[in-house]
């Protein structure tokens, strides 16, 4: 007995309708892998901002727990410049030599020391391996970390310059100016903070490791106030606290080289950010 054969079924009066339908996939379907691409990137983007958001915000409640840390990094740069503010001192013929210093001194304790001393204690108890382990990518783990410091030197930045306002200086030439110099200063002493963070074992011997940079900054700086904005040579203004330094000046009291100390600030934050990637550790020595 041969086994009976299927025909399609058939609606009368209609063309026959093929028994099985293929459903498109993504594969066949170019826009829809598209859509499923550009969406899935969407959520990616969004699920590491609200990671930088989280780890930028548990840093600031860190920073505030560290009685040290939050001294160093918030109260002492104001005091400093309100202290000088008062008194009446002044580096250089203009404002700016003073607001420029103390900005930058801020730029050193609230970034350079507090953020080196932040990530070694982080490695040194193990809560950079761990987040590593997670999908949280490197760079927004970093980022995370140190866009409290970043954020909080731009905002002491605005009170320093407002300090020397009430005590009688003049109103900047170019506040753009002051405000692009001060932020890319605390760009540039993240990048160096992680940096030294390579010799930086535990977060007592930030104390240490920090100082070559940090006297090296001010030394530049005090060399190049010890002229006129528009009397400043090449080589005042391609060290790292020169720049800084002449840039604010510039913003404040108008004149100056702008473009080579912008040039060196960029060329000193890009190094920074080269050495830190080539010898960052995620974990302790062994």
């Amino acid at each position: 007995m041969s086994p009976a054969t299927r025909t399609p079924m058939t609606t009368p009066g209609a063309d026959a309708v093929p028994a099985t339908t293929t459903t498109p996939t993504t594969k066949d379907d170019p826009t829809m892998t598209h859509a499923t691409t550009t969406t899935g990137g969407a959520r990616t983007r969004a699920s590491t901002t609200r990671a930088i958001l989280a780890l930028a915000g548990s840093e600031v409640r860190l920073l505030v727990r560290n009685r040290l840390v939050a001294t160093t990094a918030l109260l002492i740069p104001l005091a400093t410049a309100a202290g000088f503010g008062a008194s009446g001192l002044r580096y250089g013929e203009g404002w700016g030599g003073t607001v420029a210093f103390m900005i930058l001194t801020m730029l050193l304790l609230t970034v350079y020391i507090a953020a080196t001393t932040a990530v070694a204690a982080r490695r040194s108890g193990l809560v950079l391996k761990r987040m590593r382990s997670g999908e949280t990518p490197e760079w927004a783990i970093l980022t995370g970390m140190l866009l409290p410091t970043v954020g909080l030197a731009v905002v002491q930045s605005v009170l320093i310059g407002g300090m020397f306002l009430a005590f009688g200086a003049g109103l900047p030439e170019n506040p753009a100016l002051v405000l692009a110099a001060a932020t890319g200063g605390a760009v540039l002493c993240a990048a160096f903070a992680l940096a030294t963070t390579r010799v930086t074992a535990t977060p007592e011997m930030a104390q240490v490791t920090t100082m070559p940079f940090f006297f090296a900054a001010l030394a530049g700086a005090f060399w190049i106030v010890s002229k006129p904005v528009d009397e400043a040579t090449t080589l005042m203004l391609v060290n790292p606290g020169g720049a800084i330094m002449h840039l604010i000046q510039a913003g404040w009291d108008g004149g100056g080289d702008v473009l080579t100390a912008a040039s060196a600030l960029v060329f000193w934050a890009a190094l920074g950010y080269e050495v830190a990637k080539r010898t960052f550790r995620w974990e302790p020595r062994s």
